[in-house]
């Protein structure tokens, strides 16, 4: 029917559809856990928030992976061009009608090169009632029009780090200024650097209680937290040894960038372009009120 990945789940009462678009060097099955029927499926700790918290609201999910699986990015430009926004429409029509779901409310998530995805899509699918853009927006002058104003955009919830990632905040505050002048609502959350905890750690289902207090423990012996918990340098630096410090008691979990349960939580620690799951019941609030309610 279609050549791109689609995975999604239904509640048992339906009250809308979230679609959610993964980052560059990710796909939709990291939503999921792995299973019989998902054998690839990573079910990484922050993507699995993310559905966890849609499907608690009642949403159904919906992940498409990209076109592109070199890059594992999604194809930002325009519509006419873009190999993903020539199909995604038509994916996501063809879902909701096969689950009944016609009618109800459609939102989009993305994250980073999928925050960008989820605005170039409500511009081109009416259906598309509400954006949460994580990380990256698309460049600014993507939502204006000749003569001012703004392309069809509904309101929109921009996540972003803005203490680790200044560029990105003046985007979003240019894209914001932007929306709101042609009368679209938009709002912003800044995620803020946090301490690498236990319980930070046990977002992912795959690390116990026992496991993350090792793993805590382990950074600390390592020098890779300061006297607050939070890290020094960006698990993504070549001059960070986190994987050294933790591999003893890391219990067989993968190490790997993109693939690692615990390096993806290590990133919302540090807070510099990871996404982030627990701003997302919030976000589908304020997106249910039409953006007319202050955020939280």
């Amino acid at each position: 029917m279609h050549d791109l990945e689609t995975l999604w789940e239904v509640p048992r009462k339906p009250k809308g559809v979230l679609f959610v678009a993964h980052g560059c060097s990710h796909q939709g099955s990291d939503f999921w856990p792995a299973s019989q029927r998902c054998k690839h499926c990573l079910g990484l700790p922050e993507e699995m928030g993310v559905r966890a918290a849609a499907l608690k609201r009642g949403y159904a999910v919906v992940a498409v992976t990209s076109y592109n699986r070199d890059s594992r990015c999604w194809h930002n430009t325009q519509a006419k061009r873009s190999e993903d926004l020539k199909r995604l429409p038509s994916i996501l029509r063809d879902v909701i009608q096969e689950e009944g779901l016609a009618g109800l409310p459609l939102f989009a998530f993305g994250a980073s090169s999928g925050g960008s995805l989820a605005l170039r899509l409500a511009a081109v699918m009416p259906e598309v009632q509400g954006v949460i853009c994580q990380i990256t927006p698309v460049n600014p002058s993507a939502l204006e029009v000749d003569g001012g104003g703004s392309r069809r955009f509904p309101p929109t919830v921009f996540v972003h780090m803005a203490q680790r990632d200044p560029e990105k905040a003046e985007t979003v505050a240019e894209a914001i200024k932007i929306l709101k002048k042609a009368g679209t609502p938009a709002t912003e959350i800044k995620v803020a650097p946090q301490a690498v905890t236990a319980a930070l750690l046990q977002r992912s289902d795959q690390i116990g209680g026992k496991q993350a207090k090792a793993i805590v423990a382990a950074l600390k012996k390592g020098g890779a937290l300061d006297k607050k918990g939070l890290l020094k340098l960006d698990p993504r630096s070549s001059a960070s040894t986190w994987r050294q410090m933790v591999e003893p008691v890391a219990g067989g979990l993968s190490l790997e960038a993109d693939v690692s349960q615990i390096g993806e939580l290590l990133n919302v620690a540090y807070a510099r372009h990871e996404i982030v799951s627990e701003h997302t019941a919030a976000s589908l609030a304020w997106l249910e009120a039409g953006g007319k309610k202050k955020m939280g």
